[in-house]
């Protein structure tokens, strides 16, 4: 007996998955340590009680008076109810966000690879989503985002000619419809499956699946613009949280977007875009012999170093890092066209910008892919950009990054791919050393 459990277990820990075990027990252990039952989940709470426990008068007011996300609120109501459920179902999302990124990227050593997922969702700073209260912040953000990248597994499965089980569609439908509930995972569907739909088109390959989904996100995109409740909700927001916002011109609001959305990684102590910078600086190395190549890779390693992480008496004597590091405010960094002295802080951000694109594009001699990862990159900034155009840039504080920390996750499981296909022992001891020491770190610090 003793023998047969030994067996077991030792299958259990070289199976593919194992990694996914450790990470659903330490969400488990997160998940039942933290407090519930404030912010924006004791006012779900309260409406299901003054709605006489019928949720569609609830739903009909939020429809006309504030917000789009009927299916995300409709089951948020009830969840709050049941903290121990949430607390379960939540741990599971966060382990359907890291399994479907498995599925989505092919690898020569699939456990590897789940180690260095599950490593980067250990170290994502899940404290993010509590700016509202618990359940509502997860419902509203990290499950579309799993459900999202849940219903893209069937693209991949598409373009390998993989098998799709007929009871799989169900499940990619009800995926879909749940994540295009949330206005930026709808933008990034939207545009995945656009793209990928032309794509088999052109390859004269059209797929009638890819076609509905492509159609769902469409219906789903206009149902979000022309909902009164989010017109209602956005004039509201301006004079709660940004009154100035309709006089800041088109310009400043697209810089205001820009600058965030970087500012977040570059000027930040952000270990998930230090790792991502390391990541990008060892692929060059490994596939490209010019020096210049190396010099432009290394800019946005160095640049996070040099801003993002000093402090105390080291930041205090160096005026140049605190103006660009501090130049963020509510209104941008302050750029003037006909100003140069203002345009220090954008034009940092904007260089390591161009320098990530350039590297991620000369990394791999089979362009498909340079320009696949640079979809995904820009994706992600583009779904924090777009929030230069809602008064609540500000108000929703970090929540609103989650789909860009997890495009760069997503990049950065890629980037590490190549350096596994380069056989090089000591990069990937190393990147695994690294990846996997932070990420205890972080997870202990989290809990304890």
């Amino acid at each position: 007996m003793m023998k047969y459990l030994l067996d077991k277990v030792k299958k259990l820990y070289v199976w593919d998955y194992f990694p996914f075990i450790i990470l659903a027990l330490g969400m488990f252990l997160f998940h039942f340590s933290i407090d519930l039952g404030w912010g924006d989940d004791s006012y779900y709470i309260t409406m299901l009680n003054k709605n006489n426990l019928n949720i569609l008068p609830f739903i009909v007011n939020r429809y006309y008076n504030w917000s789009s996300r009927l299916i995300i609120e409709s089951f948020l109501i009830i969840l709050v109810h049941f903290e121990w459920l949430w607390r379960i179902l939540d741990t599971a999302i966060m382990v359907l966000i890291a399994v479907s990124i498995s599925k989505l990227i092919p690898s020569c050593d699939t456990r590897l690879k789940n180690w260095i997922i599950t490593s980067f969702v250990f170290i994502y700073p899940i404290n993010h989503m509590n700016s509202a209260g618990w359940i509502a912040t997860t419902m509203n953000y990290s499950w579309p985002l799993a459900f999202g990248l849940f219903s893209m597994i069937p693209i991949k499965k598409i373009l390998f000619d993989e098998e799709i089980k007929n009871f799989e569609y169900i499940f990619y439908i009800l995926a879909i419809l749940f994540a295009l509930n949330q206005e930026q995972m709808c933008a990034i569907i939207f545009s995945v499956y656009l793209v990928f739909t032309v794509y088999l088109f052109f390859k004269k390959k059209p797929n009638l699946f890819m076609i509905i989904q492509s159609l769902l996100s469409i219906i789903s995109m206009i149902f979000i613009l022309t909902c009164p409740g989010n017109y209602a909700r956005k004039i509201a927001e301006v004079g709660k949280w940004f009154p100035e916002y309709p006089n800041i011109s088109f310009l400043q609001k697209t810089e205001i977007g820009y600058s965030s959305a970087l500012f977040e990684f570059i000027m930040t102590p952000n270990k998930i875009f230090t790792l991502f910078s390391g990541l990008l600086l060892i692929c060059t190395i490994i596939t490209k012999k010019k020096s210049l190549h190396k010099i432009i890779a290394v800019i946005p390693l160095a640049s996070n170093i040099i801003f993002g992480y000093p402090k105390g008496l080291l930041l205090e004597s160096s005026p140049i890092i605190a103006y660009v590091k501090y130049s963020i405010t509510e209104y941008g960094t302050g750029f003037k066209i006909f100003s140069i002295d203002t345009w220090l802080p954008d034009y940092i951000i904007t260089l390591v910008l161009i320098c990530i694109l350039f590297s991620l594009y000369i990394i791999f001699d089979n362009k498909k892919y340079s320009i696949l990862l640079t979809f995904i990159f820009l994706l992600g900034f583009a779904s924090r950009f777009i929030m230069a155009f809602s008064p609540t840039i500000w108000a929703s504080r970090e929540r609103t990054f989650i789909f860009m920390y997890f495009s760069i996750i997503i990049c950065s499981v890629i980037l590490f791919q190549v350096i596994l296909d380069s056989k090089s022992k000591k990069f990937i001891a190393f990147s695994t050393g690294i990846i996997g020491s932070i990420a205890t770190f972080e997870y202990l610090n989290l809990i304890f």
